[in-house]
């Protein structure tokens, strides 16, 4: 079948390394597959299978993109789409209301925060999808609620991981216990209040170190607010703000707990990987975190709008004895194996390619 999927770019986020994965498994199917994009950021090309064929819509306002991108839905003539991302799906649903002669399948990857007019514009076009699928089961309950006519169409799809890649790793804990944090800087990601939680437990005397891993080129401005405050409060030797990193495999082997903060998620891949290898999880008891950590089981959740409950489940994870710590490393791994199988991700969407997916009540 030939299969052409949407996404905005191929840079380093949680969608497109999902989207690239996705790719090479419908190839891999035999599938024949081609990508649009329209930022030339291509951070996960070297992922990509080479038999995959790669379109780039450069240099458009957001009205010739429009028109660009039905030009090549014609000239391609696939028998479906797949677009990934709030942007791609709209467009790509608008597109389908004038050629409606291949299937559509939108994807949500991320949970509704806010129903603002692209929102709105967004949902309304989802008539014209044949499916949609987002990747948490929270955000499939907040559309089929608000808009019940989605829920026919809604088809939930929760992220893979290569549990080969991301093995189980049997860890020695380091003296300085080591906490990775792999998240853009941001606002949603709640480093400043994350901050805050962590001048609390330096206060408190506890010995760590924290790796955040997410400073880029874009909101400089958040960024050098988060940095000014570990500079004010003097605990640069407790968090450090690094650049993101394509070594991300090295940064879950070398770490003793894996952390996220955020106010809302979909389904987190760093989440996700970080599981594969064995890691305990501290993170928001937020969406659908609650689906991949069970407290005291493989990890510990907190409230991120309450930088106590942050700094508790926090110093929890770090007094920790070893045989408990251990319990909690295969645990992880093993609700990763449960949850995170490439192959029933890949078997869902050829079920709804093929549009013999069994939708659940």
């Amino acid at each position: 079948m030939k299969i052409l999927l949407f996404i905005d770019s191929l840079g380093a986020g949680g969608a497109q390394r999902q989207f690239v994965g996705l790719a090479n498994m419908l190839q891999e199917h035999d599938h024949n597959i081609s990508i649009i994009l329209y930022h030339n950021d291509m951070f996960y090309e070297k992922d990509l299978n080479s038999k995959i064929s790669v379109e780039i819509i450069q240099n458009c306002s957001k009205v010739k993109r429009l028109i660009c991108y039905y030009k090549i839905v014609k000239r391609l003539n696939p028998e479906c789409v797949i677009a990934y991302q709030e942007t791609p799906s709209l467009i790509a649903c608008a597109i389908k209301a004038l050629s409606s002669n291949y299937r559509l399948i939108v994807s949500e990857r991320n949970t509704t925060q806010y129903v603002g007019m692209k929102e709105r514009i967004r949902f309304f076009l989802y008539r014209w999808a044949d499916a949609i699928v987002p990747n948490s089961y929270g955000q499939e309950e907040y559309l089929s609620n608000h808009y019940p006519w989605m829920k026919s169409k809604l088809k939930t799809i929760t992220n893979f991981v290569d549990l080969q890649h991301f093995y189980y790793i049997n860890r020695s804990r380091n003296k300085i216990p080591e906490i990775a944090i792999v998240a853009s800087i941001w606002e949603s990601k709640n480093t400043l209040g994350f901050i805050e939680a962590v001048k609390l437990l330096a206060d408190d005397g506890l010995n760590f170190h924290i790796s955040w891993y997410g400073k880029t080129t874009t909101n400089l401005e958040y960024l050098n607010k988060s940095q000014g405050l570990i500079d004010k409060y003097k605990i640069n030797r407790f968090i450090q703000l690094l650049d993101k990193t394509s070594n991300i495999k090295e940064v879950y082997q070398n770490a003793d707990f894996f952390c996220l903060p955020s106010f809302y998620e979909g389904t987190p891949n760093v989440i996700c990987e970080a599981m594969a290898t064995g890691l305990p999880i501290i993170c928001s008891n937020i969406c659908n975190n609650q689906f991949y950590v069970n407290e005291n089981k493989n990890g510990f959740l907190f409230n991120p709008n309450c930088i106590k409950s942050i700094a508790s489940s926090i110093k929890r994870a770090l007094e920790t004895d070893i045989l408990t710590y251990n319990i909690l490393c295969r645990n992880s791994r093993i609700a990763a194996e449960e949850k995170l199988d490439p192959k029933e991700f890949i078997n869902k969407y050829l079920s709804i390619i093929d549009n013999k997916y069994e939708y659940k009540e």
